[in-house]
């Protein structure tokens, strides 16, 4: 009697446990809006890392690319979550920092549209030039614009993001009238430089690392508070004296609005123990990005200390950043 006792009770056990497991695999997956194409380095890292959670066991994530309007698309979708949908969003910083003070159709308040979750990954900008031009040094590619107009542009992703205020802070140190030329996204304006249709290109060192490193480009400064550690032979804009155009930047997770705290919480740890996977790091590391954990209320907190330094550095910026 005792030993049928005990076998309906571990029958019982094994039947809760495969119950509670298929309760799990039922729950509809966690959506990963990328606000870019497919394919790029922000997507990339994306897929990296919605394959480490996953592979964790606990919570199952997939990618989603909804681009177009500098990431405001995706953005929308996260603030116009319905209450039973699990959606997450991985951006660059300027996207919810920057670009609502130099857009005037994105509305966006960070204290209550979006929860930030946790930062991904750090990375600095760069101003590359075509290698024939054979332009090696930054105070090179500033003579040279301030004696020819024709070889004073440079290409970005698009106005009133960070490598176009870059650019202009660029100018005003150096006392050159530098050419902003936009286009939709880095691709572009990167492929302009290569094809020399440009004389240079601002843009993320990540995006810029492989052609360097190749030597099609020649990437002149950086705009972090050191060297990056992908090109340490590359000075600073602040080493060479352009303090103003210093910019540091990092990518995130956020979430819609509604999540709480507890779930915030235990996203940001989940994301933090994928942030120590070597395949993880491995792809963030080989494009350029330093993994950047950081704690959920941390996290939160820079979110608003950037929004805020943005919208001081723009004050006496006028119309130059207008969308």
């Amino acid at each position: 009697m005792m030993l049928r006792r005990t076998f309906r009770t571990i029958l019982a056990l094994a039947l809760f446990g495969c119950a509670a497991l298929g309760a799990r695999a039922a729950e509809p997956a966690t959506r990963l809006i990328v606000g870019f194409q497919a394919g790029g380095g922000l997507d990339a890292v994306a897929r990296s890392l919605a394959d480490a959670v996953s592979r964790a066991g606990e919570r199952k994530v997939i990618v989603e690319n909804k681009p177009g309007a500098s990431g405001m698309i995706a953005i929308d979708t996260l603030r116009n979550a319905k209450p039973n949908e699990s959606l997450l969003i991985i951006v660059p910083s300027s996207s919810i920092t920057m670009t609502p003070h130099t857009n005037p159709n994105f509305h966006y308040d960070p204290e209550r549209d979006l929860v930030p979750v946790a930062r991904v990954a750090t990375y600095t900008l760069g101003l590359a030039v075509p290698s024939a031009s054979n332009t090696k040094a930054l105070d090179e590619f500033l003579r040279s614009a301030k004696a020819d107009k024709t070889r004073a542009a440079y290409g970005t992703a698009g106005v009133g993001l960070s490598p176009h205020y870059v650019g202009v802070k660029l100018a005003e140190s150096a006392g050159v009238e530098l050419v902003h030329v936009p286009y939709k996204g880095a691709g572009p304006a990167i492929n302009d430089a290569l094809g020399n249709q440009i004389p240079a290109v601002l843009s993320t060192v990540p995006s810029l690392l492989a052609l360097t490193r190749d030597g099609r480009l020649n990437l002149l400064a950086t705009s972090g508070a050191e060297r990056d550690p992908n090109t340490p032979d590359v000075p600073t804009f602040k080493e060479l004296g352009h303090t103003e155009a210093q910019v540091e930047e990092w990518f995130g997770v956020l979430a819609p609005g509604g999540m709480s705290q507890q779930e915030a919480a235990s996203w940001n740890a989940a994301i933090n123990a994928a942030l120590e996977t070597e395949a993880l790091v491995n792809t963030l590391t080989a494009q350029g990005f330093a993994p950047a954990p950081m704690p959920q209320p941390g996290f939160r907190q820079l979110v608003l200390d950037d929004y805020e330094a943005w919208e001081e550095a723009l004050k006496d910026t006028g119309d130059t950043f207008a969308n």
